[in-house]
């Protein structure tokens, strides 16, 4: 389907109050990207019901968190954007001797967990405590900083395939490795993971949480949209920022997009960047460092829509 009209009516008519037509610029962290149909997800059957509806229209969907690590064509895009929410977005905390058991939905805002968790008292999530990212994205990416990634703590995933059938993968059959996973290569949705975290002291928790969130802002250009890290360390763990930063292009621009002069492998929107001017200087930034250091980088963000 080439307009998202038609995908929008056959979704109103089986969701009504559900589905909206927004601009992706509202929902990404690079504030770019043009219409899509969206719809919030609350409940599993719900979601059961929308993978099975999609299947059988032949309409792609793409699930979005809050927005970080995704560059959002300024066309739109012809997937229905899933957001999960509601059920979808709970925590329930189960303290059980020395540890805490956590059911967590996938619609969890990573901060709020991790400022949670510092609160009480739970050790462990201090790293993500600034990640800007769901609970379900950060798994599918297998998110991490500071050393420590979310796969260190899970214990299961569960998963919806688009029949509608509920799957829980233990985390030794998750395949995690660097900003990887199984859940990159199917095409399930992630609904929920088990987790377990130690005790700690609240006070000190929060302090640490409170030190890393400086640690990031004092890092990371965060007074301007941006997607994260544009690109992944290559696989002998050079710094993608510092080869860009040795090929010059720190304060390149390509119109209202800039290789950020704080830490060069974010790109920000200096205030009116498009998709494509992003996309451009993402090409040129991987070309001048292939030249200049024989190194290929790869994207750690995802592609939403069509690159002109």
């Amino acid at each position: 389907m080439n307009s998202i009209e038609p995908v929008f009516r056959i979704l109103s008519e089986n969701f009504p109050g559900d589905v909206d037509i927004l601009q992706l610029r509202e929902l990404t962290t690079w504030h770019t990207g043009g219409p899509a149909v969206c719809i919030t997800v609350t409940t599993i059957g719900m979601l059961a019901d929308l993978l099975g509806l999609t299947a059988r229209e032949g309409i792609p969907w793409f699930i979005l968190g809050l927005g970080s690590n995704v560059l959002a064509s300024d066309a739109g895009c012809s997937e229905v954007i899933i957001r999960l929410s509601g059920g979808l977005a709970r925590t329930e905390w189960h303290r059980s001797g020395n540890r805490w058991d956590l059911r967590i939905g996938a619609g969890v805002h990573l901060p709020s967990l991790s400022g949670a968790a510092c609160s009480r008292g739970a050790s462990g999530l201090e790293f993500a405590i600034g990640i800007p990212g769901t609970v379900g994205g950060a798994v599918f990416m297998n998110a991490g900083a500071y050393g420590n990634s979310l796969a260190d703590f899970l214990k299961s995933v569960t998963v919806l395939d688009y029949r509608g059938s509920a799957n829980i993968i233990p985390v030794e059959e998750c395949c995690f490795a660097y900003r990887s996973s199984r859940f990159q290569k199917e095409r399930t949705v992630i609904t929920g993971v088990t987790m377990s975290l130690g005790l700690g002291d609240s006070s000190v928790l929060r302090s640490e949480g409170k030190r890393i969130l400086e640690l990031r802002r004092k890092k990371f250009p965060l007074q301007h949209p941006n997607a994260g890290s544009v690109f992944r360390k290559p696989a002998d763990r050079i710094s993608p920022g510092k080869l860009i930063e040795d090929a010059g292009l720190k304060g390149r621009t390509v119109g209202g997009a800039e290789v950020s002069r704080r830490h060069a492998n974010f790109i920000i929107n200096t205030g009116k960047a498009t998709s494509d001017e992003i996309a451009e200087l993402i090409d040129i930034v991987r070309e001048s460092v292939l030249s200049s250091s024989g190194v290929l980088l790869k994207e750690e963000i995802r592609y939403l829509g069509r690159r002109n």
